[in-house]
């Protein structure tokens, strides 16, 4: 009798071969594919730090031990100067948790574990938070820093004209950082006024922009052809090579910082084209396909309503109302209940 020898199963192995099959279904984008890497990468790593057993072995109570840590863990590793390192976010904590579970899901149905160890954890609660816009007169703020007459060298001035021109985007159309930063050359039609952008699931959408933007984009497309990069990626440093995958986040952040507004991020500008297109009259079909949503976030349309609360309030506000026009009631004398002094306490 012959038996067969089945090999061990650790968990950064095994993370491997589940990358390998979503790559081969070929349904996913590079970004996607890298996030979920980085995510069994962490895992991994602390797998094999505290000596966790192969995955047919792994319990409810390794991934609550590796939750817990991930909900005390700073965000940033490394020297960050005099600044307290901040703890990781919900958001974040949901998203470990939403992707690990994938892939759990993905070893029992290839039959290397015989249960989700997630299934007895319950989902990470995220608090529901307004998402602030930006305001026009923070846009112009960030506009002014970003001014190319104010250029001291050719290099300086090449950075102003391509960050102005991807601010101009990030205002003028729902589109996300990775969408954004990855626009190729051959998917900007300045003659329709409109950028292609590859977005979540691989799914290509055409994005209108302004003539503003427009012409703003055009100047940085001539700056950029001075340079003659060997790449089709629109976006290019001043030697004319690819920007990494978060120069956006990176500048975004320099420049809310100079402009002083905390946390400046992509997701608020499209927040703050939602909320104005859908101000603006935009059916929702008509958004939901151009900004790619299956489904327009709950949290846009509580923004709307939140401030138009606060207007139509300002017009018909009963504590305003008191005492003006004709039609005010006069108040009613108090009704005597006894001589002597009032009875209880003010």
């Amino acid at each position: 009798m012959v038996v067969k020898q089945v090999s061990v199963l650790y968990l950064r192995e095994a993370g491997k071969g589940f990358l390998i099959s979503l790559r081969a279904s070929n349904r996913y984008s590079q970004g996607y594919l890298g996030a979920l890497e980085s995510v069994i990468a962490l895992a991994s790593m602390f797998a094999e730090e505290q000596g966790w057993p192969p995955v047919r072995d792994i319990t409810t109570a390794h991934i609550e031990e590796y939750l817990t840590y991930l909900q005390v863990r700073p965000r940033w590793f490394g020297d960050q100067g005099k600044k307290k390192p901040r703890p990781v976010s919900q958001s974040y904590i949901e998203t470990q948790y939403r992707r690990l579970n994938r892939f759990f899901v993905w070893l029992v149905e290839r039959g290397h574990i015989e249960y989700n160890p997630l299934r007895l954890i319950a989902h990470p609660h995220v608090d529901e938070r307004t998402v602030p816009i930006v305001a026009e007169r923070e846009m112009e703020g960030l506009l002014a820093l970003l001014n190319p007459a104010e250029a001291k060298t050719s290099p300086h001035r090449f950075r102003l004209v391509r960050n102005r021109a991807v601010l101009y985007l990030l205002c003028d159309s729902p589109g996300r950082r990775n969408e954004l930063a990855t626009i190729q050359v051959d998917g900007v039609d300045l003659d329709s006024g409109a950028i292609r952008v590859m977005g979540k699931g691989r799914r290509e959408r055409w994005m209108p922009i302004g003539d503003t933007a427009s012409g703003v984009l055009w100047e940085y497309m001539r700056a950029r052809a001075y340079l003659k990069p060997d790449t089709n990626q629109l976006w290019v440093s001043t030697r004319g090579f690819e920007m990494s995958h978060t120069w956006l986040y990176r500048m975004l952040r320099r420049l809310g910082d100079w402009a002083g507004i905390p946390n400046l991020h992509t997701h608020r500008f499209l927040h703050s084209y939602a909320v104005n297109a859908l101000r603006g009259g935009m059916p929702e079909r008509v958004l939901q396909i151009v900004g790619g949503w299956k489904k327009i976030p709950e949290t846009y349309f509580k923004t709307l309503c939140e401030e138009d609360a606060i207007r139509f309030h300002r017009e018909i506000s009963p504590g305003d109302r008191l005492g003006q026009g004709q039609g005010s009631a006069k108040p009613r004398p108090a009704r005597q209940r006894s001589q002597g002094k009032p009875r209880g306490k003010l």
